[in-house]
């Protein structure tokens, strides 16, 4: 398997700054995103308070910053890791179907994602999932409910809609879903709450309820405590000291999932820091 001096888990403002810097100082850099850009950043329609930049929009500022990266040599991997463990020299990291290697790993996977639903978090794994290609065979012929907070979840939607009798899909960004596949049916409102005991039996939504036997969310990223269980957290945010260290050698965090302010200039600016941590790290492994 191929290793990387660096793999920066997420594609946001703090991710690509990371890779771009970490680039800058000849690093083989690999950045993972479970977007291409950051869905936020993107759906800014205005950004006032980016020094240098007044009135930009998010989506500008996205294509921007990517393309730097591109320019750069990133090798850009649009995937979702799952988990990512230490093994001799450096770190593996799961995706949803690969297995990436890196001496060094940057999470800058944005806002803290948690179960935020009334029945979420009882369900999950007893029809509530977060991965249609991991889990979607489980539901061959059966009818399921895809919530998504992501134009990318339409791909899943997608393949559910080959394997099971009828997909449910509540979208909650804009767009126009021209890329859904016609036997899915697009609903309203908001969710509710997610019925059921020992099994899924119906999702509750402002507009109607769908009985179901599974349920899938697409949100912007997992819950920071199943990337790594050691990986130190406070106030539901990862911990790390001003070189942007966390407790764990060789991973360092920035953005949005370092908690406050949740501003693209602190993001960026906490990315080159994890990446001159990272690199100053590299030195010692030499």
């Amino acid at each position: 398997m191929e290793q990387y001096d660096l793999l920066v888990i997420g594609g946001g403002p703090a991710g690509l700054s990371a890779a771009v810097n970490g680039r800058r100082r000849n690093k083989r850099v690999l950045l993972v995103g479970k977007e291409k850009v950051s869905n936020k950043l993107r759906q800014a329609h205005r950004v006032d308070n980016y020094l240098g930049f007044p009135g930009v929009s998010g989506a500008e500022l996205a294509a921007s910053y990517r393309g730097h990266a591109v320019a750069e040599g990133v090798e850009l991997i649009e995937d979702e890791i799952r988990s990512f463990w230490p093994e001799e020299g450096g770190f593996q990291a799961m995706g949803k179907e690969q297995l990436y290697a890196a001496k060094t790993v940057i999470i800058a996977s944005g806002m803290p994602q948690k179960a935020s639903i009334p029945g979420e978090e009882k369900l999950v794994g007893k029809g509530v999932s977060y991965c249609a290609t991991c889990d979607g065979m489980f539901f061959r012929g059966k009818r399921v409910f895809f919530l998504s907070e992501l134009e990318e979840g339409e791909k899943d939607a997608n393949f559910l809609a080959d394997i099971c009798a009828q997909v449910y899909y509540l979208p909650r960004y804009q767009g126009d879903y021209r890329g859904l596949d016609p036997r899915i049916k697009v609903v309203s409102g908001r969710v509710l709450r997610l019925h059921g005991e020992e099994r899924l039996t119906k999702v509750e939504t402002s507009a109607g309820e769908y009985e179901v036997e599974g349920a899938f969310i697409e949100r912007a990223s997992l819950p920071l405590d199943s990337l790594m269980p050691d990986l130190a957290l406070e106030n539901g945010f990862i911990k790390v000291d001003r070189q942007m260290r966390t407790n764990l050698p060789g991973v360092f965090a920035a953005g949005d999932c370092t908690g406050r302010p949740w501003q693209i200039a602190k993001a960026v600016g906490e990315g080159l820091v994890a990446a001159l941590s990272a690199v100053d790290y590299l030195a010692t492994l030499a």
